[in-house]
């Protein structure tokens, strides 16, 4: 069994497991964590979630099915008219950012984006496959690989981006059958001579995508159709790495299910998802230690619970490893995590109105795409390059590029939302610190802002910094004095004076390393 953390449940590891399981974390979700313990907060983070609104339009009229503020979700698409793809689809950008932003103490927002990384599309295909696509993600995060597998293979996305609607009969495409073994189930292990993977060999490619042939994703209904005439009927050889197992013939659309039950017939599948789920949620050193101590009791939970993925990933969020010393605070942020760092934690004001609303995370999406991160378009059909890519790993979102653009993304904040809707302020800090515990203190401030913001405890010297970025120099009592006077006499130019000394403290905070790191 993976060994269970049996230490002392502190408000630092709260936070750092809601860190990792989470986006940008509050004060009163980390303390509620806290509260619970580790037990009862893991069992909340794996609940059903809250079921989530359709996208709507923003800014596109020319729709006669919906308008602005209505969801085009399942309407007749008339591809006649100019714009109607783009005005759909970028909504789904804004959708998808609304979701993480909203406070809510569940996993399914992180674990959707670790299986979009896992079957990664990056094509334009439309917006309604889109939407199926991102929420059958959704629906089988917590639930059955095996089963979420079998869907995805007749998923319309999926279809179009590795040319499964290309591959019949007359002429196979491996181009999913490739990618299902390599990346998805299985995984390439070391050569072990000509065309042999040690899991499979390219024998097993091409058997497996003549399986999976006939299927199209050109219909009315939600998963690809199945065309019996581009099917091939006849049976076929699996290598010895499957036991020179027949894949009978005469399955029609019920071959590609038996395709994936053989794979999910090896151990290896089990081992191959729990390294992607310990890269997402731990850490990207996976040695031989952690691949006995980690991998393989969490592979064993996964092939005894029939892939279920819940009891596995609660085993590994409740485990010591995921709370040592060196993992807290060793992840660089993907710019999505970073974003929500930024917002989430001091409780930026949005706007209630849902159209200005998706207008704003429209167009914090052109910026993480500047970052390398884009939804829907990911840089390879292995993902994002942070999660698999030896030894930078995580380091691969941090370059010169990035790094510039990351260092912007406080100063340009405000004019976006101001921009975006003239009734939405962007970052408050007074009003976030009003909900501290004890704000008239400004070591009080710092200490308890430095909890919430970072996953480790920062140096004196880092203190000082801060401090000095509100007092520059001044007696510590001078904030107590200014603050205090503020809240006896709460005028405008009162409260402005703190919100600048204040937006210069975070945007401190915000700018050193250590705020990085997750």
């Amino acid at each position: 069994m993976l060994e269970k953390f049996n230490g002392e449940w502190t408000f630092q590891r709260a936070a750092h497991l809601l860190r990792r399981t989470t986006y940008g974390p509050r004060k009163r979700t980390i303390q509620e964590a806290l509260n619970l313990g580790l037990d009862a907060s893991i069992d909340k983070l794996l609940s059903e979630p809250d079921p989530v609104s359709l996208p709507v339009y923003i800014d596109f009229e020319d729709d006669p099915q919906a308008t602005i503020g209505q969801s085009w979700v399942n309407l007749p698409l008339d591809e006649n008219i100019q714009g109607i793809f783009f005005g759909r689809g970028k909504t789904l950008y804004s959708w998808f950012y609304d979701n993480c932003h909203k406070e809510e103490f569940n996993i399914v927002n992180k674990l959707s984006l670790f299986w979009h990384n896992h079957f990664a599309i990056s094509d334009d295909i439309g917006p309604q496959m889109s939407w199926d696509y991102l929420n059958l993600l959704r629906d089988y995060s917590l639930g059955n690989f095996r089963a979420l597998t079998k869907k995805m293979t007749i998923n319309k996305a999926m279809l179009v981006f590795l040319n499964g609607n290309e591959n019949i009969e007359e002429e196979p495409n491996e181009n999913y059958a490739r990618e299902l073994l390599e990346l998805f189930t299985i995984g390439r292990g070391p050569l072990a001579g000509e065309g042999d993977y040690t899991n499979y060999t390219e024998q097993d490619i091409a058997a497996m995508a003549r399986a999976l042939t006939g299927w199209s994703p050109w219909n009315d209904q939600t998963e690809g159709h199945y065309r019996t005439w581009a099917h091939d009927k006849t049976e076929k050889q699996l290598s010895h790495r499957f036991n020179n197992r027949v894949i009978e013939a005469g399955q029609e659309e019920e071959e590609y299910v038996n395709v994936i039950d053989i794979i999910f017939e090896k151990d290896e599948v089990a081992r191959h998802i729990s390294r992607r789920l310990f890269i997402w949620f731990v850490n990207s050193d996976i040695n031989d230690e952690v691949e006995q101590e980690v991998i393989a009791p969490m592979a064993q939970l996964i092939i005894d619970n029939d892939y279920e993925m819940k009891p596995a990933i609660k085993a590994l969020l409740s485990s010591s490893y995921f709370f040592g010393d060196d993992i807290i605070g060793c992840m660089i942020k993907n710019p999505l995590d970073y974003l929500m760092s930024l917002t989430n934690p001091v409780q930026v004001r949005v706007s209630q109105n849902i159209v200005y609303n998706y207008r704003a995370w429209l167009l914090w999406h052109w910026t993480l795409e500047k970052m390398g991160f884009s939804l829907m378009q990911l840089p390879s059909v292995a993902g994002w390059k942070a999660y698999y890519q030896e030894p930078g790993f995580y380091r691969d979102w941090i370059n010169s590029a990035s790094l510039a653009v990351r260092k912007k993304m406080f100063a340009s904040f405000h004019y976006l939302y101001v921009e975006t809707d003239p009734a939405t302020t962007g970052f408050d800090f007074v009003s976030y610190i009003e909900t501290l515990d004890y704000p008239l203190d400004i070591n009080s401030l710092i200490t308890e802002v430095c909890e919430v913001l970072f996953p480790k405890k920062l140096s004196q010297e880092h203190i000082d910094l801060f401090k000095n970025s509100v007092l520059e120099g001044l007696p510590d009592f001078e904030w107590t004095v200014e603050y205090d006077a503020y809240l006896q006499d709460p005028t405008y130019d009162k409260r402005q004076a703190i919100e600048s000394k204040l937006s210069n403290l975070f945007e401190t905070m915000f700018s050193i390393p250590e705020f990085q790191l997750s």
